[in-house]
Order: structure tokens, then C-alpha cells, then sequence
């Protein structure tokens, strides 16, 4: 019993110290865990304070990071807006800065095309000035050009466009992103623009030419095969001959729409096809008993001439050729549209001994707007001219002043040439020569591209032709041969080497045309510019010089603008010398 009682108590006792062991084992494992949660806790405290101190170091670079980087992006926008820029200048320049190997390689194929181009116009502008400016003249192919010009303006567009999205970087900011749509809108019109422009002034002239040049039929009109390059139908025809007829017209006189023509003024240009010498021959206006080729049935009906038997008779002078022809005797002329210009071709031509290809007519209101269309023309006015008088007695509204170099408007530059209240038919004949050289000197390619479209519509109002239009490259060479070639006049005037209008001796005339026209060549004939043209149209006179006195004008006398240093007797005049600067003082 003792000891179940003593084994109990062992037991007991020895269960109690194991209760303590456990307890205290159970203790120190706490202890432990606690120490381990403390180290924990105190190390991620420290990793915490440690991380909170580390902080700013890591915000500073990720912002130098992010800031080097959007420095370096800008940089990238910045370049590839340049080449974006290049390549409007260069189509294909921009693809050069493309991340893909073929689209660069694109691009230089493209520079290549682009150089090869203006290699090529540049040397044929250089050795065959005439062949490019032709293209202004060949109607087809300015209809093909106002064409393709704008079909090149979305293809150069769309490049631009494909290129800046190509070489621009991938990420933008929303401002570069308008600083991109900005600058490729106004890349593209700036290509644009220009080709539009360029597209409508093709189209332009295509129209004012195929209006001016119809294929229309010509009873005197020359048989030439204008398959031929230009060389060689002006080697096969050594001289051509143009009747330049100014018609005393206007949208408020309106004759044609009555079946009128007054040919006021009557001129041939007599030109050396190869050398570019040039006679002006002016036929007045009241020159009586024309001739007609024996072989022409208008010989049939005048055997004596273009006239009634009375010389002094303003129905059969000249200047009413063409409408008597084209009004009574239009069955006569045969299978053409011309039939009043083909007749004057005849009479005139018969009349000079010579044969005429070709004529021009143009009228009051289309030379007003020719002038206007190149800037004005600056002529020497050598004796005060009334605009608007007339010889019945009609106030001039104004006065072109005397004095060199004098830049006339268009309404001035008309009645320049139009104007004889105060002086004669003969003097005014003597100034269309003169405006007629003023607009040879100052229109020039420049001129003419800087008011291509207002050109073409004056030229479609003022001109009617039957030159061919196949002829007109030709004759835009021939223009350039007369720039550079010698030019002098002949101008028949009353009482002037043995001319009389009234009663014209035709043998005489003949044989002083043909030395007029032989001594075009001479040296003295030698075409020079006689004045400095002016930028603007001055409307308002400038002081008027002291005219140097010399005889006084009649009509029997000449042209009071005759040249001082021209030779009384002299048949023919250099066209240099007598519209130079000679100023002269009428007694009235």
C-alpha cells in the first residue's frame, strides 16, 4: 500500500516535473519565437529605415532617367521633323533616315530619279531654250500637264505623309503630336499649292490657244509638214511673212457683230527665218487701188485695183478690204474660214511684191489688255499725245506727257498708239512700231511666267490667227532668233519717196520694200534696247524736259519722231534710232 501510495506519489511528482519541463520547454520555445519576432520585427524595421533612407537616392535617378530620356526623344522629333522637311525639299531624302533598310533604299532610288530629272532639263535649257519654251505653245500637252500635276501633288503628298510616320519615334507627346500634323499640313501645301496653281495655268493656255490657233481652213495659208523638227522647216523656208492687222474695235463699237472690219492698222513683219532680221512694212490705212494677184478671181472683179475709179474714195481705201470682200464677195475666196483676211493677205501681199504666209489681227480692247497683262510697257514719248480727242473736234480727257522712258498703262499704251488729234495717221503708224519693239524688249520669260494666267486670257480676247497651231513651236524659236536678230522699218508715208496714197505708184513700192528688206542685215539696223523699263505703272505724268525744237509735223511731212540722225532720203529707218529719245515741239 506504501508503496502504490509512494509510486503514486512518484508518479505524481515525476508527472509534475515533466508538466514543468514541458512548460518550460514550452516557454522558451516563446521565448524564442518572441526573441525571433523581435529580431524580425527590429530587422524590418531597420530594412524599412534603411529603405525610407534610400528613397530619395533611387527618385532622383529614375527621374534623371526618365528625364534623359525625354531628352532624347525630343532630340529624335526634332531630327525626323528635319528630314521630314528635307524630303518636301527632295522627294526621297526623308526615307534615309528610315529604321528599315528597304524604304532607305527606296529613298535613294527616288533622289536618284529626282537628280536625273534636273539634270536633264537643265541641259536642255541651256542647249535647246526654244524646245522647252515650246511646251507653253502645244496645247495637248498642256492639257496632258494640267493633268498630271495634280495627280503628282497626292503622290508627293502622300510620300511626305508616309514619311514622317516612318522616321518619327514610335511614342509622342501630345504636343509633338500637334507639332507634327502642323508641320506636315503645311509641308503639304506648300507641295501643293504650286502644282494647283501650275495644273490651272496649263489649262489655261490650252484653252486661250486652242481659241487663238483653230484648225480652221486658209485659202493663202502655206503648205508646210509640220512633222518636221523646227530646224528644218525654217531651213526649208528661208523667210516667212506675217500681216499684224489692228482692228478699230472694241466691246463698245462692236463692228464684227455688224459684219464690219476697219483694219486701222496694217503692217508686215518680213522676217529671216535663219539670221531673225525683221522689216516692219506699214501700209496707211487710206492707201487706194490695192492689187490683186492676176491669178485670184478679186483680179476678176477689180483689174484695176481695189477701187471704184476715185482714189479719194473711203469705201475702196484699204482699211475696207476685208469687210467689202467678206460682205459681197465671199464666194470668191474659195474653201476658207478667213475670207476678208485671205483677201487683205492677197492685196497687201501683191501690193509689197511679196507673199504672205500668215496673219494676226488683234483689237483695241485685246491690246489694252495685253499691256495690262505684262505690267504695263515703257516707251520714249517723244511729242504730247491727247488721250481720248479726235480730229472732229472731240476735248481730249488727258495728255501722255513727253519725256524718255515713260511707263505706260494699258489704256495710256493704246492711245499711244492709237492717238492723232494732234498730229497724223503717219505719225501714229511710226509709234506702233515703236510699241511693237518696247513689247519685244521687255516681254520676257520672266514676264511671262509671272503672268501666265492673265497673258492667256488677254491673249484669247485679242487675237485671231490662221497660224496652225503645229506652227506655234516653230514660231516661238523664230521669236527668240528675232530677239537676237536686226530690225528696221518702212513706213509709206505721204509725200515721202514718192509715195501717194491716192494714187500709189506699186512698181515703186516693190522695189523699196525689197531694199528694205535687204538692208535689215546691215549693222546699223542692229536691234538694241532703247529704254529702261520700269518695275511699276506710273499714272501720274512726270515732269515734262525741254524738247529739243525741230521742224514742225504735217501730214505731208512724215513722222515728226523720225529719228534726227535718219537721213531724210533714207528708204528704210533703223527701228533703234527712231524710237530712241528725240523729242520734238509741234507748232499749232
Amino acid at each position: 500500500m506504501a508503496e502504490v501510495v509512494m509510486r503514486g506519489a512518484g508518479s505524481e511528482g515525476a508527472g509534475s516535473d515533466g508538466a514543468r519541463s514541458d512548460r518550460a520547454s514550452s516557454q522558451d520555445t516563446a521565448s524564442d519565437k518572441a526573441s525571433d519576432l523581435g529580431r524580425q520585427r527590429a530587422g524590418s524595421f531597420q530594412e524599412g529605415r534603411y529603405a525610407l533612407d534610400a528613397e530619395p537616392d533611387d527618385r532622383v535617378k529614375e527621374k534623371e532617367l526618365r528625364s534623359e530620356s525625354g531628352r532624347a526623344q525630343s532630340r529624335a522629333f526634332r531630327k525626323a521633323s528635319l528630314w521630314t522637311v528635307l524630303g518636301a525639299l527632295v522627294p526621297g531624302l526623308g526615307l534615309m533616315h528610315s529604321r528599315v533598310h528597304r524604304r532607305r533604299r527606296f529613298g535613294l532610288v527616288l533622289i536618284g530619279l529626282v537628280l536625273v530629272a534636273i539634270t536633264v532639263l537643265a541641259i536642255e535649257a541651256v542647249t535647246n531654250p526654244a524646245g522647252i519654251a515650246s511646251i507653253a505653245v502645244r496645247p495637248r500637252l498642256l492639257r496632258l500637264i494640267s493633268l498630271a500635276l495634280p495627280i503628282g501633288a497626292l503622290v508627293l503628298v502622300g510620300l511626305l505623309v508616309f514619311t514622317h510616320i516612318d522616321i518619327r519615334p514610335r511614342k509622342i507627346t501630345r504636343t509633338q503630336r500637334w507639332v507634327s500634323s502642323l508641320l506636315v499640313g503645311t509641308l503639304s501645301l506648300l507641295i501643293a499649292a504650286p502644282l494647283t496653281v501650275g495644273s490651272r495655268y496649263a489649262n489655261d493656255e490650252a484653252a486661250a490657244l486652242s481659241k487663238i490657233f483653230k484648225d480652221r481652213r486658209s485659202g493663202t495659208r502655206p503648205s508646210i509638214d509640220t512633222n518636221k523638227n523646227v530646224n528644218e522647216i525654217w531651213r526649208d523656208k528661208k523667210r516667212v511673212n506675217v500681216l499684224l492687222v489692228g482692228a478699230d474695235d472694241s466691246g463698245q463699237r462692236n463692228y464684227r457683230k455688224q459684219g464690219e472690219m476697219n483694219t486701222d492698222t496694217m503692217m508686215v513683219a518680213s522676217i529671216n527665218t535663219q539670221t531673225g532680221d525683221t522689216s516692219l512694212i506699214q501700209i496707211p490705212r487710206n492707201t487706194a487701188n490695192i492689187p490683186f494677184p492676176k491669178d485670184s478671181k478679186l483680179h476678176q472683179i477689180y483689174p484695176d485695183g481695189f477701187s471704184n475709179g476715185h482714189g479719194d474714195d473711203a469705201n475702196f481705201f484699204a482699211n475696207a478690204l476685208w469687210t467689202t470682200v467678206e460682205n459681197e464677195h465671199k464666194d470668191a475666196m474659195g474653201a476658207t474660214d478667213y475670207p476678208g483676211a485671205d483677201a487683205l493677205k492677197l492685196g497687201i501681199g501683191e501690193a509689197l511684191g511679196l507673199k504672205l504666209d500668215y496673219f494676226m489681227m488683234l483689237d483695241i480692247d485685246g491690246l489694252q489688255k495685253f499691256i495690262e497683262a505684262i505690267g504695263g510697257v515703257t516707251v520714249n514719248v517723244n511729242e504730247r499725245l491727247p488721250i481720248a480727242g479726235n480730229t472732229e473736234g472731240k476735248a481730249p480727257t488727258g495728255y501722255i506727257e513727253v519725256g524718255p522712258n515713260r511707263h505706260l498703262s494699258g489704256y495710256n499704251a493704246m492711245w499711244y498708239a492709237r492717238s492723232r488729234s494732234a498730229s497724223t495717221d503717219y505719225d501714229r503708224m511710226g509709234r506702233q512700231s515703236c510699241l511693237i519693239k518696247a513689247v519685244l524688249d521687255q516681254v520676257d520669260p520672266k514676264t511671262v511666267l509671272t503672268r501666265f494666267e492673265a497673258i492667256a486670257s488677254a491673249s484669247g480676247d485679242m487675237v485671231v490667227s490662221d497660224i496652225p497651231e503645229k506652227m506655234l513651236p516653230a514660231f516661238v524659236e523664230l521669236a527668240l532668233r528675232v530677239r537676237g536678230g536686226n530690225i528696221n522699218r518702212l513706213l509709206f508715208t505721204q509725200g515721202r519717196n514718192g509715195f501717194q496714197p491716192y494714187d500709189p505708184d506699186y512698181d515703186l513700192i516693190r522695189k523699196q520694200v525689197k531694199q528694205t528688206i535687204s538692208a535689215a542685215g546691215n549693222k546699223a539696223n542692229k536691234n538694241k534696247p532703247v529704254t529702261k523699263a520700269s518695275p511699276k505703272i506710273s499714272m501720274t505724268p512726270s515732269t515734262t524736259p525741254t524738247p529739243k525744237k525741230t521742224a514742225s509735223s504735217s501730214p505731208d511731212s512724215g513722222p515728226a519722231s523720225a529719228s534726227p540722225s535718219a537721213s531724210s532720203s533714207a528708204v528704210s529707218q533703223s527701228v533703234t534710232d527712231v524710237c530712241a529719245y528725240h523729242p520734238v515741239t509741234q507748232q499749232r
